[in-house]
């Protein structure tokens, strides 16, 4: 194999250099003599690495691995696209071996495609520079695609830069390789590399770089699995509880602090944001990420003026750039063409706990397909992985990733309906009870019942002021680590207990409390915990799931009324005697921003409702 990817170096320094021609208007490429990329063995793997010109000229640092089996099916081999996290860079996907590490990687990784027979495309994305391999990857030449050119900054996976630089590599590699099988392409990655893969979904036929050059060929999207992936980077960096179209016709919401925070400094430690510096012509226009970061997660709200505007020309650039040039749920042009047509087959993976990028962000999108085609060729997996707080245990990675690769065998030869969506969950780490996976034909069709708890209370809530909770630190995502417990009830909020259960429920889907309430002020935002207690009082009670709602009156809200805090879900079961607990605040540091503007909110009576795995009505009071 390693012969006769010597014998078409010619063709590849070809279709890796003199093609790599900018598009009309865009700025002069680097030189197109680029060096012939340097191949070596890695496990058994031939790999070739090099630096090579994306369509605008900006260099990007690719590993191409070659396949050592025969392509599955016969003929020429399929290509996988392995897109890297936020932060990591080509190798994050590449390994030695089969088994990588254990857990996400396992079967899931440059070796184990190679060895199926498939070449495998891993690239680091523009605006950050490759880091040495580390544990079991290929240590490949480590380039960089950052600095290298005024375009090689951070773009957040725009539809203009980050998802055509794909393209365009995977377009060079067919180019170059006549055993490459230009009908079988599949994408997959996970977090920034799951946002794009549902972003290339929305693109079923790879025609950008041919359009650029003719002389590139174009090239079919079969099948896309992306892990713990956004669908709406809007509403999954700041959720604001609201329902329909989650963003768009609803207020900004309130800005995960904690994580934005994080990913901002690993992005200015790995990377180079744009800040107005690109020069490749774009019609979002020029942006700055970090002014980006500073009025959202820095200066915060209002983002609106009283009648529901944008209020600064700043937050409406966030709003426009975040939804529709990074957010596949808003792709809708290119979903709907798809309907009658060859439809991506996609395989998203998603974590009941990630409180990054919770379910709700594959079980949109989802739905929305299935509303364009009931038998559109998607399935759903969650599981207690993914971001901070997930376990990630190996055992569930290893079913996860052993359904994605029998999803992809099926579909890669040419993506066809199904009778039904479905989705699989399985069960919490955490949950003191084990559960078993349960399998459904739709999100909300994993819950069979309805368990309501219904809290006699009334307090009035404010958003200055108030004592430190403990619970926040507590359960921070980034701050702490493992299962989250309370240190006690909610300081400055409400904590409300239910009587002991009867019977063992299993908390099975997403989940709302109902909140009757008046609020004072002009924006603001109340925000939820719930969590499983133990009988006994001897051990802590544990974190299940939470949620946040962002009020903006009168733009969005009315000054009184009862709104719907939607929870981020969960799959854990409570077992009999276990009581129910929430607490209510206006304030949940670090991990959401907190509201500037100071506001009151009196509630009564809030009624919390969870999906159940078991049939029937249940209901339990509680004070």
């Amino acid at each position: 194999m390693l012969r006769t990817w010597v014998r078409l170096l010619p063709a590849l320094a070809l279709a890796f250099g003199t093609l790599a021609v900018a598009p009309a208007g865009a700025a002069a490429p680097g030189p197109a003599g680029l060096p012939l990329p340097t191949c070596a063995t890695y496990g058994g793997v031939p790999i070739c690495s090099g630096e090579v010109p994306s369509f605008d000229g900006t260099p990007l640092d690719v590993d191409l691995s070659l396949p050592t089996a025969a392509a599955p099916g016969g003929g020429r081999h399929p290509l996988i696209v392995l897109l890297h996290g936020f932060g990591n860079d080509k190798h994050e996907w590449e390994s030695v071996t089969d088994e990588a590490d254990g857990g996400d990687k396992w079967h899931w990784n440059s070796h184990w495609f190679s060895s199926h027979g498939y070449y495998v495309l891993a690239a680091t994305a523009r605006g950050f520079a490759s880091q040495p391999a580390q544990g079991s990857q290929p240590a490949t030449p480590a380039g960089s695609s950052r600095l290298t050119s005024p375009s090689a900054t951070i773009h957040l996976k725009s539809v203009e830069f980050e998802v055509r630089d794909t393209q365009w590599l995977a377009a060079l590699a067919a180019a170059a390789l006549p055993d490459l099988d230009r009908q079988r392409v599949a994408v997959s990655g996970g977090s920034y590399g799951g946002g794009e893969s549902w972003l290339q979904a929305a693109q079923p036929v790879w025609n950008f770089p041919h359009r650029v050059q003719p002389l590139l060929p174009v090239l079919q999207l079969q099948v896309a699995v992306p892990k713990y992936p956004w669908t709406d980077l809007s509403y999954s960096l700041a959720p604001n509880g609201h329902p329909g179209l989650r963003s768009r016709g609803n207020p900004i919401g309130a800005p995960k602090q904690s994580f934005a925070a994080a990913l901002f400094a690993l992005g200015s430690a790995r990377g180079t944001f744009e800040v107005g510096t690109t020069t490749t012509p774009s019609q979002e226009g020029p942006i700055n990420i970090p002014l980006w970061n500073a009025r959202i997660n820095g200066t915060g709200d209002p983002y609106e003026t009283p009648t529901g505007q944008d209020i600064d020309p700043l937050v409406a650039q966030v709003r426009r750039g975040l939804e529709t040039f990074r957010s596949a749920f808003y792709q809708t042009a290119g979903w709907q063409a798809q309907v009658g047509q060859r439809e991506v087959a996609v395989f998203s993976i998603s974590g009941w706990s990630d409180d990054l990028f919770p379910a709700v962000e594959s079980f949109r999108q989802v739905e929305l397909l299935e509303q364009l085609d009931p038998h559109w060729p998607v399935q759903v997996a969650v599981a207690d992985v993914g971001h901070a707080r997930a376990q990630n245990r190996p055992a569930d990675w290893h079913t996860l990733n052993e359904a994605a690769w029998q999803f992809l065998s099926d579909q890669l030869n040419g993506s066809h309906a199904q009778a039904a969506g479905h989705v699989t969950s399985l069960p919490s780490a955490c949950a003191p009870l084990a559960g078993t996976a349960v399998t459904a034909g739709s999100p909300a069709a994993l819950a069979a019942g309805q368990l309501t708890a219904t809290f006699t209370a009334s307090q009035t809530l404010t958003s200055t002021g108030g004592l430190v909770d403990p619970n926040g630190p507590a359960t921070d995502p980034i701050a702490s680590g493992g299962c989250r417990t309370s240190p006690g009830p909610a300081l400055g909020g409400y904590t409300g207990t239910s009587l002991p259960l009867d019977a063992t429920a299993t908390y099975l889907g997403l989940g709302w409390i109902d909140v009757p309430y008046t609020f004072s002020g002009q924006t603001g935002q109340l925000d939820a915990r719930v969590w499983d207690v133990p009988p006994d009082g001897t051990a802590a009670p544990l974190l299940v799931t939470r949620g946040t709602y962002r009020l903006d009156v009168p733009g969005f809200d009315s000054p009184s009324g009862t709104l719907r805090l939607p929870l981020f879900g969960n799959h854990w079961t409570f077992g009999a005697g276990h009581r129910i607990r929430i607490d209510l605040t206006q304030v949940d540091q670090p991990f959401l921003r907190p509201s500037n503007p100071p506001s009151t909110l009196a509630f009564a009576n809030p009624r919390l409702v969870l999906p159940t795995l078991e049939a029937g009505q249940q209901t339990i009071s509680g004070q």
